[in-house]
């Protein structure tokens, strides 16, 4: 009797989710999304650098991620669990127990990583929800990026970055970084590592390290704090560092070539089409740049923290 009670239950809750929908767009369609966490919602912006779409949130999402290019992976810090929605039909497909303490979200392809930084884990799932495999990781894994083979997780309360295999999440190594480290990108042999800076003495650097050895390959100064990059189809690797609000231009060689001043307290830069994009946290505006100049400002929802872009058409 018990096992038919909660049988029903866990019909009615699936039931109720699966009325929640937003409006859907398109699968053609090409946007970049800001994901605003002061006053949750979604903003979709078209690639004329107007708006789209809106989604408002119910719940304390801290963060997202695309997924297959048609969904998208809602989770918050304080949630228990993560959702995925279908971004053509707005509609949830599938809920996640991560449980509280996600700070962190990466897919490949149809698989997704989830970073906990309360249970100090890191754990796989596929579009279903269905748990692949976790492992345990150093204190609170945040920042992540993948090649062919391996995961690599930055543990921002702890001195280590963590190389997990792929496919089942067996640890490979461990390499030395610095306290407080965030934000990571993968350039050829090299992985670039940015970061917050411990107590008063803020990072004014981004740090190279060797894929094969985990060995510090140099550093690049990028004062303060880097804390996200992109690489542009130029070429070129952009970083932004949200303590003097900077982005910064490199070679892939790490040389800089030029910076700019972009937005209040910005978080997030991705590309979009021909345009670097910036998330302006205190001033509630995403910031589209050409050829080294800021082309419009669009107004979002309050607190832009992250930027993800879909280029269907290319």
């Amino acid at each position: 009797m018990r096992k038919i009670v909660g049988l029903l239950f866990l019909c009615g809750v699936m039931g109720a989710c699966s009325d929640k929908t937003f409006p859907p767009i398109d699968s053609s369609t090409d946007f970049v999304a800001s994901l605003n966490t002061l006053e949750p919602s979604i903003n979709f912006i078209s690639e004329n650098l107007e708006s789209l779409e809106t989604w408002e949130l119910d719940k304390a999402y801290t963060g997202f991620e695309l997924v297959s290019d048609d969904y998208i992976f809602l989770y918050g810090y304080t949630l228990e669990e993560a959702e995925l929605f279908q971004i053509s039909t707005g509609k949830l497909i599938a809920t996640y127990p991560v449980h509280e303490g996600v700070t962190f979200a990466y897919a490949v392809d149809e698989t997704i990583f989830v970073a906990n930084g309360k249970e100090n884990t890191v754990t796989s799932f596929d579009q279903q929800g269905n748990r692949i495999a976790k492992a345990d990781a150093g204190r609170y894994p945040m920042s992540m990026i993948a090649d062919n083979k391996n995961l690599y997780v930055i543990n921002f309360k702890d001195t280590l970055l963590s190389v997990y295999n792929l496919n089942d999440l067996k640890l490979v190594s461990n390499w030395d970084i610095p306290k407080s480290s965030h934000g990571i990108h993968l350039n050829d042999n090299e992985l670039w590592i940015g970061g917050h800076g411990e107590g008063s003495q803020a990072n004014k650097v981004i740090s190279k390290y060797n894929i094969q050895s985990g060995e510090l390959q140099g550093e690049m100064e990028a004062p303060m704090m880097p804390i996200d990059f992109v690489e542009a189809s130029n070429g070129f690797i952009y970083t932004v560092s949200h303590g003097n609000n900077y982005v910064y231009k490199f070679t892939k060689e790490g040389e800089l070539v030029s910076s700019i001043k972009v937005g209040a307290n910005p978080f997030s830069i991705t590309t979009f089409d021909e345009s670097l994009v910036v998330a302006g946290y205190d001033d509630h505006q995403i910031h589209f740049l050409q050829n080294g100049e800021v082309i419009k400002k669009v107004p979002v929802g309050k607190g832009p923290f992250q930027l993800i872009t879909r280029e269907a058409s290319k």
